[in-house]
């Protein structure tokens, strides 16, 4: 996110929050989970597209790839892809995007939408509820 202005009062509360929101390096399993809901929402084309992909491979009985979606999104599908920006602690600014670290977000984020779906999905950190560090 840009840095907003101090003195503009006319944005609301949430994008003041969100452009003040910090995290620390490396992420932590809820900072990129909150990030890839963030980057879902300004790529509503790039998942419906992925969606629509998704539902079309498990309708001829394949197996669905989150990760074949990813490459197909990046190289085939000629939409353009919103990144998140974001900044460290130290107020270094990164973005987030579609990358292989989305593979099973995007895998789980399909599943709750489409649950009979045949997309096979490998333990994964963000399976679990503790990130390590004591944090969910």
């Amino acid at each position: 996110m840009a840095d907003l202005d101090q003195d503009d009062y006319t944005l609301p509360l949430e994008a003041v929050m969100a452009s003040e929101r910090r995290y620390s390096v490396p992420l932590k399993r809820v900072d990129r989970m909150e990030l890839f809901d963030e980057w879902v929402s300004l790529n509503p084309e790039a998942m419906r597209d992925m969606e629509r992909a998704a539902i079309s491979i498990d309708a001829r009985g394949m197996r669905v790839s989150a990760k074949y979606l990813i490459e197909r999104e990046r190289y085939e599908s000629g939409i353009k892809l919103n990144p998140v920006t974001w900044h460290d602690d130290n107020g270094t600014p990164h973005t987030y995007g579609i990358n292989n670290s989305i593979t099973p977000l995007l895998a789980r984020w399909l599943l709750r939408r489409h649950p009979y779906m045949h997309i096979v999905t490998h333990k994964s950190y963000f399976d679990d509820k503790d990130d390590g560090n004591g944090e969910v």
